[in-house]
């Protein structure tokens, strides 16, 4: 009985220890760039301003592993390949806040997110492969491309109307638009993706497979579909 007590304790000291783990905090820095690829399970808030600044806060052994890299112009915020193959990885709470002064694409690859409450680009790309988002609270951009492979979702909200909207679907993920309006819309969908898009241009929709695009305004629609997809009326 006593034995089954003390092992009791020990393992509530031992969750005990593992939940009160605090997080630190650190700056780093990095090479001036204007594109992100997040390759990790995390949130990354993105600001725009004029001072470029990345800030990590995790615990202090992840901190020490987590790698934050400009290759050309893009920052990529990974792990190493060993840690991400380790059974017992497990790097908890990850948050990254970027501010950076122009963007023109973020890409995030597994579980992770991005996140931005204003955005202003001319020309953006999105890409998304996994099960992580981009959520993109309000968006000023003349020419806008979104890719997504896998069941991961992406949600644009804009400010003004877009020449151009261009996105291609490959898999389960959904791409909400349903509030960024653009006058040219282009969607392709291979598989049971839906998208969502407003438009009182153009729409050109080709798909195969199950997914479907439902749109708001009144344009006017050249669509072609093999499968049970179908392009509706909001």
């Amino acid at each position: 009985m006593k034995a089954r007590i003390l092992l009791f304790s020990l393992l509530l000291a031992g969750i005990f220890a593992v939940n009160s783990v605090k997080a630190e905090e650190e700056n780093r820095e990095v090479s001036p760039f204007s594109e992100i690829s997040l390759r990790i399970s995390g949130n990354l808030y993105l600001t725009q301003g004029n001072k470029q600044s990345v800030r990590v806060v995790a615990k202090e052994s992840v901190l020490s592993d987590l790698i934050t890299e400009v290759k050309g112009n893009e920052l990529v915020i990974r792990f190493p390949n060993s840690n991400i193959f380790q059974r017992n990885f497990k790097p908890g709470k990850i948050e990254i806040y970027v501010t950076v002064p122009d963007v023109s694409a973020l890409s995030v690859s597994g579980s992770g997110d991005i996140i931005a409450e204003k955005l202003e680009a001319r020309i953006l790309n999105l890409s998304l492969s996994g099960s992580g988002g981009i959520k993109l609270g309000s968006l000023e951009s003349s020419k806008l491309k979104g890719s997504i492979s896998g069941s991961g979702n992406i949600e644009v909200k804009g400010r003004k109307v877009a020449d151009d909207l261009s996105v291609t679907i490959s898999g389960s993920g959904n791409f909400n638009a349903t509030d960024f309006e653009a006058d040219a819309v282009s969607v392709t969908i291979a598989g049971s993706g839906n998208c969502n898009v407003t438009s009182n241009g153009t729409i050109k929709a080709r798909i195969a497979g199950s997914g479907s695009v439902f749109y708001s305004g009144n344009p006017s629609i050249d669509a072609s579909t093999a499968g049970s997809g179908k392009v509706r009326e909001m």
